[in-house]
């Protein structure tokens, strides 16, 4: 049965954990800092409150708290964030603006979105107005200064015990104007003198700290309903067509594709949101591609091709690690195999691909040929599906498949344009803000 419950709940705390570590694959200036401050503020959080509401929103934004920096392209905009002389600074709020944007779509992750948008926030300006700004936030922030305060003077050779020293000392003088003295209380006088706490999080070992993560995660429930994990993939969908504008919104529309086909295939509900999940993780991989090769305007050569065809593979061992449900990992994954066995990466034969793995590769032709990318401009649907018969004829994907695409071409186009009508608005809104630097 994998990760999805008899009533269709999924458990996304391994995808967390995985989602943080790629997103130190895509800015190294977030490597580990993540996980650090989920494992700071969720430890404060027990500590004030017994509600694992609370403290499934505490962990989740503080895990996603500088998602918004991988939509960041100027380099002084995220040095910002490393600076303890920048607080206070309107430009130290434009990332945590950003994920704000990306979360406040769904109501679910409503109060995720504002702790996100106010991890910045001195305690001073919550205190004006707390019923406008998040206590989440606060939590967040203090975190936050914390492991940067920490990893600046660990970068310059100093000992832990004179760090903390300092720490203890900044704290101190800051607390009740930048910080929330009853969280700074907590800090020193019930984890301070505890060495574990600090060697959990800073001697070089990221395993200690995803072992307190999971140990914190264990006494919550991160099950949620599969409508509500598609929220947070097509999230990270997002955020992996975000590293290029030529691929601003393919996710979402091979997502939308292959949902649409499995559900006239006969799929249920339940297997046409997994197909839809897969159809938003399916290009995860491409994390680890080089922008150069993903945009190269002319044809690969045969090195860049290897290099591109990876991609696939990460995808697989990605999600083998993070989605226990096999369907979803094999429909992701799948998607460059041909039933002829001349596909890629594990050259699998026609017995060993699911219909789901057929789907996606033709819910993936599809969307990239009627898509514009560096070298070439999008080719009409009429045309693209005689391209895709002759792929069939050749065994190289599932005639089935193909021709209910061809049987409902006007409308599974139209469903997959609309999609992908919304995720470029939301890119382009994106784009806007990271580059001008604006935001209300």
């Amino acid at each position: 049965m994998g990760i999805f419950g008899e009533l269709g709940f999924l458990d996304i705390s391994k995808l967390l954990l995985k989602i943080s570590d790629l997103s130190g694959f895509l800015d190294h200036s977030l490597k580990g800092h993540n996980l650090r401050v989920a494992a700071i503020s969720s430890i404060l959080a027990q500590d004030i409150s017994y509600s694992k509401e609370f403290l499934k929103k505490v962990l989740i934004a503080s895990i996603f708290h500088d998602i918004g920096i991988l939509f960041q392209k100027k380099v002084e905009q995220k040095e910002l964030l490393f600076r303890e002389s920048s607080e206070g600074t309107k430009a130290i709020h434009l990332h945590a603006f950003l994920g704000y944007e990306l979360f406040k779509r769904y109501p679910k992750f409503k109060e995720v979105a504002l702790a996100i948008r106010d991890h910045h926030r001195n305690y001073s300006e919550f205190l004006k107005n707390p019923g406008k700004y998040s206590y989440t936030g606060q939590i967040i922030h203090l975190a936050d200064r914390i492991d940067i305060f920490v990893m600046n003077r660990i970068k310059l050779g100093w000992d832990f015990p004179k760090i903390l020293f300092y720490l203890k000392e900044k704290l101190s003088v800051s607390k009740g104007r930048i910080f929330d003295p009853v969280l700074v209380e907590i800090l020193i006088n019930r984890y301070f003198d505890k060495e574990a706490f600090w060697f959990y999080l800073y001697t070089d070992r990221e395993e200690y700290v995803e072992e307190l993560i999971l140990s914190l995660i264990s006494n919550l429930d991160l099950s949620y309903k599969i409508k509500e994990v598609l929220q947070v993939v097509d999230i990270f969908g997002f955020i992996i067509d975000f590293k290029s504008p030529f691929t601003a919104t393919h996710s979402s529309g091979v997502a939308q594709t292959a949902a649409h086909l499995s559900s006239i295939l006969g799929f249920s509900p339940e297997e046409v949101r997994k197909m839809k999940i897969a159809g938003f993780l399916h290009d995860i991989g491409k994390i680890y591609i080089p922008l150069e090769i993903l945009e190269k305007p002319g044809r690969l050569t045969e090195s860049e091709f290897f290099i591109m065809k990876s991609h696939v593979f990460h995808t697989y061992m990605i999600l083998k690690e993070s989605i226990g449900d096999i369907d979803i990992v094999k429909w992701a994954s799948y998607h460059h195999e041909k039933l002829n066995g001349e596909g890629y990466p594990f050259k699998l034969k026609a017995e060993e691909l699911p219909i789901g793995s057929r789907i996606m590769a033709v819910a993936d032709a599809f969307t990239a040929l009627t898509e514009d990318r560096p070298y070439k401009k999008g080719i009409p649907p009429e045309k693209t599906v005689q391209i895709l018969e002759e792929l069939a004829q050749k065994n190289a994907l599932d005639k089935r498949v193909v021709y209910v695409l061809k049987k409902n071409l006007s409308s599974i186009n139209t469903s997959k344009e609309k999609v992908q009508e919304k995720a470029k608005e939301l890119y382009d809104r994106m784009r806007q803000i990271a580059y001008s630097g604006e935001f209300n």
